[in-house]
This record gives structure tokens, sequence and C-alpha cells, in this order.
């Protein structure tokens, strides 16, 4: 019987550290918010000459940080390392992959502005999470889609 115990508790304990592991994973929302902020650095870095857009692309890098850190849970130091250690990690892999997946990479800033309208629409301090777009409306297309060229086209110098 105390065999029987031990092995239940056991089992319990494996079962409630995997759960541990999986908790610790990053959640899709983590991601998404991680690789929009890599994008409005992109946007930032290459409207640097234009002040008004590279405040309101800082304010979105900051945003989707925001959102990661606090979707990512735990110590809030770390957790924001984590964010810029994640970003450089992707704005190197969005450098290296440029001459092939520089499309996708501007569809993903239509996506990211779209959603970021949706933080900057709620003023200074934003307080509920928007639905990251599925859809993208043709005034979120038309602002972003050529911003979004323009932005990978002047990166890639």
């Amino acid at each position: 019987m105390k065999i029987l115990i031990t092995m239940a508790v056991s089992a319990g304990f494996a079962i409630g550290m995997s759960g541990l592991a999986l908790a610790q994973a990053e959640s899709r929302l983590a991601t998404q918010a991680l690789h929009c902020s890599a994008i409005f650095s992109v946007f930032e870095q290459t409207h640097a000459d234009d002040a008004a857009l590279a405040k309101r692309f800082k304010r979105g890098v900051d945003i989707f940080t925001e959102l990661y850190v606090k979707e990512r849970g735990g110590d809030a130091a770390a957790a924001k390392a984590a964010a810029e250690q994640g970003r450089a990690a992707l704005l190197t892999q969005f450098r290296d992959k440029l001459a092939e997946r520089e499309p996708y990479l501007r569809e993903d800033g239509v996506v990211c502005g779209a959603w970021a309208e949706g933080f900057f629409a709620q003023g200074d301090d934003w307080s509920f999470v928007p639905v990251y777009p599925k859809v993208i409306g043709m005034g979120a297309r038309q602002q972003y889609a050529p911003l979004a060229a323009e932005s990978f086209e002047r990166w890639k110098r």
C-alpha cells in the first residue's frame, strides 16, 4: 500500500511539473507581440528621420514589449530582457531571410499595424488587448502596406 501511495504521489508530482513546464512556454499572444515589436522596430529604425513617425513606432515597440512581458508573467525584468533578446534575434532572422521573405514581412507589417491601431486608439494607457487581426480593414491596409514596403526597402540598405 505504501508503494502505491508513493507511486501515486510521484506520478502526481511529475504531472504537476510537466504542467509547470507548459505554463512557462510562451503563449501565442506573447509570440505575436514579440514578432510585432520587431516589425515596429524596423519601422522605427527606418523612419528615424521623421520625429512624429519614429515616436509612434517607438510607442508600438513599447506596447508590444509590455504586452509580451505581461503575457509571459513572472519576473518583469527577466521578461523584458527576454523580450529584448528575442526581438534582436528576430531582427537578425528578418535580415538574414529578407531576400526570400520580404513579401511576408511586409504583410506582417500590415497585420501588426492594424493590431497596433487598436492599442493606439486607447490613448496613452491601454487597458485591454485588441483581438489579433485576421481580417485587415481597408484603412489599415492603405496606411501600412506602403509604409511596410518603404520600411523594408530602406532596411535593405
